[in-house]
């Protein structure tokens, strides 16, 4: 009997402990790239890549197409000894191929030269995120945009503004007030 009553009464602590905690959680929601976005010194990033984009990779592309042609000019040139002819032949393929495929190329280096350069934000905008949901009492954080069905949320973009110091322009603000956001969902819970 005394299990019994000890089991009972150890539920209904735990069922009792649970609400508890459950009343007590607050939710938020941000996006990080939106916080990245804000950042007082993306610019700096983003002329980093744009500077990239025009000495790499533009000015690459003239290279390879006159290196093709001086290649495949010397290699059927009839002066040229068989034996360079091949080597020659050889070499122009490989600025033909490059040449090919410029766009996936360009994609490619551009994509690694933008993890390089905003990784550092990124991680930066994770630790803003926890920092002012801890600061604020936020015991879960979600990106609003990654769910389908939520229940009402905060979003903390003002929050983590406010804590960079920086203001946001008018269409950011629009319901961006912790208890003011919308939830996912459109409809509120």
């Amino acid at each position: 009997m005394k299990k019994v009553f000890f089991a009972i009464a150890g539920t209904f602590a735990v069922l009792t402990l649970s609400q508890t905690a459950g009343a007590q959680q607050k939710f938020g929601h941000a996006s990080l790239e939106d916080i990245v976005s804000i950042m007082p010194d993306i610019k700096k990033a983003d002329s980093l890549l744009q500077q990239f984009r025009k000495d790499s990779l533009e000015n690459t592309l003239p290279f390879y197409v006159s290196e093709y042609k001086r290649k495949d000019s010397i290699a059927k040139a009839p002066s040229t000894p068989a034996a360079i002819k091949q080597t020659v032949q050889q070499e122009a393929n490989n600025y033909l191929s490059i040449i090919q495929n410029w766009d996936q190329f360009t994609q490619s280096e551009m994509q690694r030269k933008q993890q390089e350069v905003l990784n550092p934000y990124f991680t930066k905008a994770f630790e803003l995120i926890n920092t002012v949901a801890k600061e604020n009492g936020y015991t879960w954080v979600f990106k609003q945009d990654a769910l389908l069905v939520a229940p009402h949320t905060d979003d903390l973009l003002p929050l983590v503004a406010k804590k960079l110091g920086v203001k946001l322009p008018p269409a950011a603000t629009q319901g961006g007030a912790p208890g003011q956001a919308e939830p996912a969902s459109g409809t509120k819970k």
